[in-house]
């Protein structure tokens, strides 16, 4: 079976995980700083660890946060835990998104922070957006969320310049893998010194008992999705066993919670690992691109899907298609993994339709397009350790799958 999302582990990150020492995480800090190139970044236990620092560093004790409605759970509680309110907003009808104009309404002076965000990697005019939101509110920073998109440009510049920080995560379904982690990059010293002590007297130090289980999860993750494994593991993640009831607790929407270890440093061991994938992220994204390349010169003879109208700068972290007829998802999923293929719903909600949400007053109405994105898209594998083979077989299986299903 080939897997929605792999890491594209090497014996190199194997060697840096046994062979690292403690000045790991500065270094990667060093690096992933001289990549991208900004003047500071600040390593986490998760990408949401770093939203939650970034916004309890503020000199504000409360306010709005604007963020997309269509977005991935966490960024909605990280910002509740930091002790601000999220402010959301709608998705567009022709990309997943933020609704730019709904986003520049909804920055009032309550605004501390707003977030811009990538979804599955689509690019967006960047500079353009944080530009109006600064006219609306000089004093509320911006964190362009580039967790899905990493590198992704719009008109050459990177989307994570456009604002006052940038923020990535390095769970193993990203761009590049840390195996859990994330990082804020800025280039306001004062605000990364602020968010630098914050981590440094609120974080904990990893304890022996954390990098072996680290080491563990490295080598079984590994294992569970390698070519022997990966049927075994999709049957436990499709079926109610303790394995799929950790990863449904992981991605937290039932409960507005961040994890335990959440204020638990990262560990040199996966920094280590962080900075020889790294040094590969920019032959990943070339992958990533010929796959989606390949995808849609096949897929747009499919009548029954709509391709996403990927702009040029995207990265295709997440490679999405939306179907014309959407309660027939499941079904195109199930005859999908029939044929050896594994697909995914990875954003199928809506934030504030959440019940954690709705219990504490949001509504879900607002936000047609987002429930119309959450409904219709399915997630393709389009990871980078795939051979054009591996390409070839999910073209041959959404063709014959969509032919079964309305042949």
């Amino acid at each position: 079976m080939i897997p929605v999302s792999k890491p594209a582990y090497a014996l190199e990150d194997l060697r840096a995980a046994i062979f690292h020492d403690s000045r790991a995480i500065h270094a990667f800090e060093r690096e992933l700083a001289a990549y991208f190139d900004f003047q500071d970044a600040i390593v986490f236990p998760y990408g949401r660890s770093a939203l939650y620092a970034a916004l309890k560093a503020l000199s504000s004790e409360d306010g709005e946060v604007v963020q997309p409605a269509y977005n991935c759970a966490v960024v909605a509680h990280a910002t509740v835990a930091a002790g601000y309110r999220p402010v959301f907003v709608d998705a567009t009808d022709a990309l997943p998104n933020q609704d730019e104009d709904r986003m520049l309404d909804a920055v009032g002076k309550e605004a501390v922070a707003v977030i811009p965000t990538s979804i599955y990697g689509m690019t967006f005019p960047a500079d353009r957006l944080c530009e109006e939101i600064r006219h609306r509110n000089r004093n509320a920073r911006i964190l362009v969320d580039c967790c899905q998109a990493f590198d992704a440009k719009w008109q050459g510049r990177l989307l994570m310049h456009s604002g006052d920080g940038a923020l990535l995560a390095f769970g193993i379904g990203k761009p590049m893998t840390t195996l859990y982690g994330g990082a804020l990059l800025t280039n306001h010293l004062e605000w990364a010194k602020a968010v630098r002590a914050f981590r440094d007297h609120h974080y904990k130090k990893p304890s022996a008992i954390r990098a072996f289980q680290r080491m563990f999860y490295f080598l079984a993750s590994w294992a569970a999705l390698s070519p022997a494994m990966t049927s075994l593991t999709d049957f436990l993640i499709n079926t109610d066993t303790p394995f799929s009831r950790y990863l449904w607790n992981l991605r937290a929407r039932e409960a507005i919670r961040l994890p335990e270890d959440n204020e638990v440093l990262m560990l040199p061991l996966e920094a280590a690992i962080g900075r020889e994938q790294l040094r590969r992220a920019e032959d990943f994204m070339k992958r990533r691109r010929e796959i989606a390349s390949a995808y849609g010169r096949a897929f747009a003879r499919l009548s029954h899907i709509e391709v996403l109208p990927w702009l040029e700068g995207s990265t295709y972290t997440i490679y999405s298609i939306r179907l014309k007829q959407p309660d027939d998802r499941f079904r195109i999923m199930s005859l999908m993994r029939k044929q050896g293929i594994q697909c995914d719903t990875i954003l199928s909600y809506v934030i504030p339709g959440l019940d954690c949400y709705r219990e504490i007053g949001f509504s879900p109405d607002p936000f047609p397009c987002a429930h119309a994105w959450a409904s219709t898209v399915i997630n393709l594998p389009s990871h980078p350790s795939m051979k054009d083979h591996h390409v070839h077989a999910v073209i041959r299986a959404m063709e014959t799958t969509f032919g079964d299903a309305y042949g």
